[in-house]
């Protein structure tokens, strides 16, 4: 079994920060990235992220530190004010997942357009998706929430296809890696059934991650090492 700590220092950071806001009297988006950015940098660890590593990556921490703010730790009921000053986009995130969970797949565009007041951009797509595999990647749901709610957005919005296939590639990665992580998938026969029956619950085309990406989502969030890495990837 390999350390999972990383995980639990990427928590831990999360944690301080929404200490660091609460502090405040009118904490702001922009305390909270600083306040990420530097806590994530004094601890020494990658924020949550895939293979590339975007300007914004800290403003889009901020559906992290909004899950675990409210799935984690209520936050949001004890501190409603200063919870929505700082997170007032993230809860329209969350608004949208809640309408796919609960709407079926011919319906989600509507309910989201309803949601928005106004048409539904790529953009829209790519932010409920992270939120989603944050979900799963902090343990909030299981991996066949994902794969359903894959499902879903991917037959309520064909045109965004490209994001989804990112989105799902990312998942998948972060799936195989978390498999090597608990000794589930131990060579790399196990790695390759793995992929494939998930891509094809998901059923979307075209998203198969490489070994070389898997071996980085692997790195950046879970820590393994090359040695065990080497057992599983090409």
């Amino acid at each position: 079994m390999i350390d999972l700590s990383l995980k639990r220092k990427r928590v831990k950071v999360y944690i301080d920060v929404l200490g660091v806001l609460l502090a405040m009297d009118n904490p702001t988006r922009s305390d909270a990235v600083e306040a990420l950015r530097k806590h994530f940098e004094k601890e020494g660890i990658e924020p949550f992220r895939g293979t590339s590593k975007p300007p914004d990556i800290y403003e889009k921490e901020l559906i992290s530190l909004y899950i675990v703010g409210t799935r984690g730790l209520g936050i949001d009921k004890d501190y409603p004010d200063k919870f929505k000053s700082v997170f007032s986009v993230e809860m329209v995130y969350d608004e949208l997942v809640r309408a796919a969970e609960s709407s079926d797949v011919n319906n989600i565009k509507d309910a989201w357009r309803s949601i928005l007041s106004r048409d539904v951009a790529e953009v829209d797509v790519a932010r409920v998706l992270r939120f989603i595999i944050v979900l799963y990647y902090l343990d909030f749901v299981q991996h066949d929430y994902v794969v359903k709610m894959l499902r879903k957005v991917a037959g309520a919005f064909p045109e965004y296809v490209e994001a989804i296939r990112r989105f799902t590639k990312f998942f998948v990665a972060i799936k195989i890696s978390s498999d090597i992580a608990n000794g589930v998938i131990r060579d790399k026969m196990k790695k390759e059934i793995t992929k494939q029956l998930l891509l094809l619950d998901i059923g979307v085309s075209k998203s198969v991650p490489s070994d070389r990406y898997i071996r980085e989502i692997a790195r950046v969030l879970f820590n393994i090492p090359k040695k065990t890495l080497d057992k599983v990837l090409k």
